[in-house]
């Protein structure tokens, strides 16, 4: 994984939880690219881009927000506060399911972004969920403090 979400974090934050990822994904390209190489190599060539296409994604969790990217060439990223997700789903298919992958999709009003791929999908949704409870817990308790200074302020004039 590259340091995207390294680069792109903000003042006073921190990363929370990053996605790990599971490389059984690539399981059934890779075998589908061995077992039937002798067509003409397009198996093998979709299971070489399956994996480039596996190692540019990353997603995390900050104190603040949801930072993703996907993609090699054509990138797609995600910058999302927390007090702005709209939606999280976690999708798992039969073979998510032996293997312990997923994939998360995050909705924003600025649209939907999937991950794929992502090792224990709904532990990461849990984690997400409980960020963003944290996130507006602190949120309140920020504001609720700047007002008692403001009232503090104003009474000792």
């Amino acid at each position: 994984m590259g340091n995207y979400v390294e680069n792109n974090l903000g003042k006073n934050e921190t990363i929370v939880k990053k996605a790990d990822r599971n490389g059984l994904f690539l399981l059934s390209a890779w075998l589908k690219g061995i077992l039937f190489c002798w067509l003409l190599l397009i198996p093998t060539i979709k299971a070489i881009i399956a994996t480039i296409q596996f190692n540019h994604v990353e997603l995390a969790i900050t104190t603040k927000r949801v930072v993703g990217k996907t993609g090699v060439f054509n990138t797609k990223s995600l910058d999302a506060p927390l007090n702005k997700l709209q939606n999280v789903s976690v999708t798992q298919k039969l073979s998510g399911k032996i293997f312990n992958f997923s994939t998360v999709k995050i909705t924003t009003a600025a649209g939907e972004l999937a991950f794929g791929a992502i090792k224990n999908g709904e532990a990461f949704k849990s984690m997400l969920m409980a960020q963003i409870d944290q996130f507006e817990e602190d949120r309140i308790k920020l504001q609720a403090t700047q007002m008692a200074q403001a009232v503090a302020g104003a009474i000792n004039k």
